[in-house]
């Protein structure tokens, strides 16, 4: 009787004896079934990995090049000449395989033994292969988005394609068999068999099928985090030898299920997107190396119009500056991302969210291709958690009340996200209560807020929710009502030089609205001088210049004014008074209008320097917390600039003065 090693060489090597005879046909192939050859070829490779020698991973890397050739448009009949000679090798590499390694012992069935040792729950890394799991770790995440994302949208939508899910779990199977990781493989392949009776579109998972298929999701992506940190020691810990979630309570799923052990039927053909992975580590040098050269260049066009030398050096000058504007976009655009992994985690979180707390609810998602740094998407996780329970506890009705105040029984929370003059807006809304304005009061008259009479207006009421400790919950929850989190989550937004506000209406709603820039690096900004202090403001709030005549000249030491404009009353704001290095008596005659949120003001500046791309620097522990201020640029001439945090400035301005 043959070992299971020997059934399953013999089994890839009768598929693979299929593969060749569709090249033997006496008509040659059309581009589609070279195609379709050349996916089943990758969809064979993909399975042979576990089970043969090294030769296996270079046939992979093989049939992915083909699959990726055809899918950009490389002609059929050469796609046919490579497919012909990887098969004749593969075959040939098949027969001379022997399942007898040195030594004469049977190698086990487990394929992990063959690559990596198992100890005390630890997987050691043969020094030969750490290359083989750093691609692993590139990898594998991908694919867990994909079966998320597809669970999630099955879950929501009813959408009831299941193909691209299955796909996922299958090559996941088949990426870690050959990694040595057969817990994670055997995981993959119960996800498999769950996934079977409906690949051909007929019937879907039932909702426990999907919380089961999602808790395994959660467990390849510890593991694959449980890779990473284990890199560089070579040692990593084994998950979940015996945390797997338990299939055997789903036997309804695999009851009856034929063939799970070919799996790769509908296996996915590799992207046509031509990519390769570069470490974070080397864009952030890349990106330093680039902030430096547009601090150098700055300062030698400064240097060269200081000394009046030629014109050709000047436009030379000039040319080195545009170069260096589109590099820096170009590295710019290298660490931007889209959200979109993002959302599919928080509609898995609102997903868990309205299992738990019995209210049905959807997660509407918006904008999910727009880009952001980065650094800045995984900080806004913990932010955006915040909210989303916030406004599943507070904000969302139970089914019974909507049903009574005329609403849909299911709630709909809107994640969208977009960009508005250079920064980078998130809201978060939903279709609840809204907030209850008399509570507020109440809690704040308790809390010692509010003067006895004192009839405060809504805004001053939303700003209690963020301080911190308060909140109009009567019972703590475990999904929130413990009185933190909205503070937690304005000053986490204000370490991101952002700023976060709400509107609300009782009955109807509220949303949340959170901008940041898109990076914090680099900023095209306005250079102003005020005294003998430099000041840049972000270029993408400024609206345009005003000169000050007559009795709109504002005097300094004289109180804020308002200046009358077309556009209506403007609040003038002098930033040398408010920094603390005004001059009395001295007056100005030029203003910088600018725009934040709907909110306009000008500021009163001595000259405008010109435009200039800046770098944003820290200004350092001591100067961390400086209100209104986002860091520090070094200018052309090698001084430091402040970078105003128009939003602050002009919110607290506005807010802070009164009409005459």
């Amino acid at each position: 009787m043959a070992s299971a090693p020997e059934k399953q060489l013999n089994g890839l090597a009768l598929e693979l004896s299929l593969l060749g005879s569709r090249l033997l046909s006496p008509k040659p192939l059309s581009t589609v079934e070279t195609s379709a050859l050349a996916g089943d070829f990758l969809a064979w490779s993909e399975k042979a990995v576990a089970w043969v020698g090294a030769w296996g991973r270079e046939t992979l890397v093989l049939a992915r090049k083909i699959v990726t050739g055809l899918s950009a448009g490389r002609p059929a009949e050469k796609a046919r000449e490579r497919l012909s000679a990887a098969l004749s090798e593969a075959s040939e590499k098949l027969e001379m395989e022997s399942i007898l390694p040195k030594g004469g012992e049977l190698i086990s069935e487990s394929p992990s033994m063959a690559l990596g040792q198992v100890e005390d729950g630890f997987f050691n890394i043969p020094s030969d292969d750490l290359a083989g799991f750093k691609d692993f770790v590139g990898e594998a995440p991908e694919h867990v988005q994909v079966i998320e994302s597809g669970l999630l949208a099955l879950s929501q939508t009813g959408v009831t394609d299941i193909l691209p899910v299955y796909r996922g779990f299958h090559t996941l199977k088949g990426i870690s068999a050959f990694m040595g990781l057969s817990q994670l493989s055997a995981l993959a392949h119960q996800a498999e068999a769950i996934l079977e009776p409906f690949k051909s579109g007929e019937g879907r998972p039932t909702e426990d099928q999907v919380d089961w298929l999602l808790q395994a999701c959660d467990l390849i992506r510890e593991q694959v985090q449980a890779v990473v940190q284990g890199l560089p020691s070579g040692r990593f810990r084994i998950v979940f030898q015996d945390q797997a979630p338990k299939a055997q309570a789903l036997s309804v799923a695999t009851a009856g299920v034929k063939g799970a052990e070919n799996a790769d039927q509908g296996t996915a053909s590799a992207s046509a997107d031509l990519s390769m992975r570069v470490q974070v580590e080397k864009i952030d040098a890349l990106l330093e190396i680039v902030g430096e050269l547009a601090i150098c260049q700055a300062q030698v066009s400064a240097g060269v119009e200081a000394v009046g030398v030629s014109s050709h050096l000047s436009s030379e000058s000039a040319r080195l500056g545009k170069i260096c504007r589109q590099l820096q976009q170009l590295v710019l655009s290298i660490r931007m991302v889209p959200v979109q992994p993002l959302f599919l985690r928080m509609s898995r979180l609102a997903r868990d969210l309205s299992r738990k707390t019995g209210k049905p609810l959807r997660l509407s998602l918006q904008g999910g291709e727009t880009e952001i740094d980065r650094r800045l998407v995984e900080s806004l996780a913990e932010p955006l958690v915040h909210l989303i329970r916030n406004a599943v506890d507070h904000g969302v009705e139970k089914a019974e009340e909507r049903l009574k105040a005329g609403k849909p029984e299911e709630a709909v929370l809107t994640l969208s996200a977009r960009h508005q003059s250079g920064d980078f807006i998130l809201e978060l809304s939903d279709d609840g209560r809204g907030l209850n304005y008399e509570k507020l009061a109440f809690k704040a008259r308790q809390a010692g807020w509010l003067v006895e009479g004192e009839t405060p207006t809504r805004e001053k009421l939303t700003e209690f929710i963020f301080r911190p400790g308060f909140s109009t919950a009567e019972t703590v929850t475990e999904v929130s009502g413990r009185g933190v989190g909205l503070d937690a989550v304005r000053r986490k937004i204000q370490s991101l030089k952002g700023s976060l506000t709400v509107e609300s209406e009782p009955g109807q709603g509220t949303k949340f609205r959170l901008r940041i820039p898109r990076t914090l690096l680099l900023m095209e900004g306005i250079l102003v001088r005020m005294g003998s202090e430099r000041y840049v403001l972000p270029a993408s709030q400024v609206l345009g210049f005003l000169a000050l005549d007559g009795t709109q000249t504002h005097a300094v030491g004289e109180g804020r004014q308002w200046l009358d404009t077309d556009q209506g009353q403007l609040l003038l704001i002098d930033l040398e008074e408010d920094f603390g290095s005004r001059v009395d008596g001295k007056t100005r005659s030029l203003a910088v209008q600018v725009e934040v949120d709907g909110r306009r003001a000008c500021l009163v500046v001595d000259e405008v320097l010109g435009k200039q791309q800046v770098v944003l620097k820290e200004l350092g522990e001591s100067l961390h917390d400086l209100k209104g201020v986002l860091g520090g640029a070094i200018l052309g001439e090698g001084r430091v600039g402040l970078i105003l945090d128009m939003e602050w400035l002009v919110r607290m301005m506005s807010e802070g003065s009164s009409r005459n």
